[in-house]
């Protein structure tokens, strides 16, 4: 029998590690829009369920239990791959899973009921964790490593998840004693494994959630910054982002584009405004297909856009208005039969001090292109001059 800290241990840590499960559950019930939440609680809760049931067993009932405790630790190990996988963008292969899983439940079924081979059902469910582990490796590794510490720290985290499954094999062939055997889940093994699925089930927790976390708050300063329709930058992003952007003297020269829907009211006044929506996205993915990374689109308010080119003068911003011109007159619109025309103003922009009267000037210039018939670049006095 157990001495009394053993006992509580055995039963403290498949606890924990569901209760674990059930936290991770909780945030997917907060953050739906994070759906590989699930899966990963399921590869927390199934094992948990295995390890409390055998850690109460006799070897005797460790045989006659084993196929169901091996459906849940490898249900477990496939959720939990499927999950990474899921978050990582990609998903493991079903087929594959299933083939590693079937094998081993096999050979487990003959190992406790045709031979009571305990060591060898012990090496069999291991390899096939490690198995199934490994198989959303692809997925993780299919992009270059990033450069974010907490998804360095996601991915050698995994790394080191897998190895510690790969491990365990190793020790039972080579460095467990056999006399541990005939009390399995009394030994020294036994606590050790409890004792590295435990270590590596909070700090893998502990960097997910972190990771949710940072998500969930980039996700909410996106909403807060971006407009909903369109997905330009909002007014109010569009000057805090210009703020840093005049502040870098190594972007310099600037060129501040603000250009108008040309008869937009009428898009809206036949079609409706579900069509004139679509449009506005329309219109919105030909502008932000046209800058560089560095420059700034923007929604500024209904129809009417601003667009801060770094680098740029008056020709280069001049060559990116055509080039929107030009994209939109070959450019076939979902809601409405005709092209869309777009007004442009263009002034430079000297400093971040200059920014609101660069904005005046060209919405100014704007306003002169509408009144000369539309669908035309207008440029400020001083992008003329320059």
């Amino acid at each position: 029998m157990n001495s009394p800290p053993d006992y509580y241990f055995v039963l403290i840590v498949p606890v924990g590690i569901f209760l674990l499960g059930l936290a991770l559950l909780t945030c997917w019930w907060v953050l739906r829009q994070q759906r590989f939440l699930p899966w990963l609680a399921a590869g927390y809760l199934l094992p948990s369920l295995a390890m409390a049931m055998q850690s109460l067993m006799s070897n005797e009932q460790l045989a006659e239990w084993s196929v169901l405790a091996a459906v849940f630790y490898l249900g477990g190990g496939w959720a939990l791959a499927r999950g990474m996988a899921m978050r990582h963008g990609g998903d493991v292969s079903r087929l594959l899973a299933g083939l590693i899983s079937a094998t081993a439940i096999v050979l487990l079924y003959y190992y406790s009921r045709v031979e009571d081979q305990l060591w060898t059902r012990a090496i069999c469910l291991n390899l096939a964790l490690a198995l199934i582990y490994l198989l959303p490796i692809r997925s993780i590794f299919r992009r270059k490593l990033p450069s974010d510490p907490l998804e360095r720290i996601v991915r050698w985290s995994y790394i080191a998840c897998v190895a510690y499954a790969l491990l365990r094999p190793a020790l039972i062939m080579t460095v467990i004693p056999t006399y541990e055997v005939e009390v399995l889940t009394r030994s020294g093994y036994w606590l050790l494994t409890l004792a590295g699925t435990l270590f590596f089930s909070i700090w893998f927790m502990f960097i997910l959630l972190a990771c949710t976390l940072r998500d969930v708050m980039q996700a909410l300063r996106d909403e807060r910054n971006h407009d909903p329709l369109t997905q330009l930058l909002n007014r109010r992003a569009f000057f805090e982002s210009a703020d840093s952007a005049l502040g870098d003297a190594s972007q310099k020269p600037w060129a501040l584009l603000a250009c108008d829907i040309d008869y937009f009211k009428q898009v809206n006044d036949t079609r409706g405004h579900a069509a004139g929506d679509r449009v506005l996205q329309e219109v919105a993915q030909v502008l932000a297909g046209q800058v560089r990374r560095n420059d700034l689109v923007a929604r500024f308010g209904g129809e009417e856009f601003l667009i801060l080119l770094s680098q740029s003068d008056t020709e280069h911003a001049r060559n990116v208005a055509q080039r929107i011109q030009s994209q939109l007159s070959t450019t076939h619109f979902s809601a409405i039969p005709n092209q869309i025309t777009l007004s442009f103003g263009l002034t430079l922009v000297a400093s971040r001090e200059d920014l609101e009267h660069a904005i005046e000037r060209a919405d100014v210039s704007l306003y002169r292109a509408k009144q000369a018939g539309r669908d035309r670049i207008c440029l400020a006095p001083e992008a003329q001059s320059a």
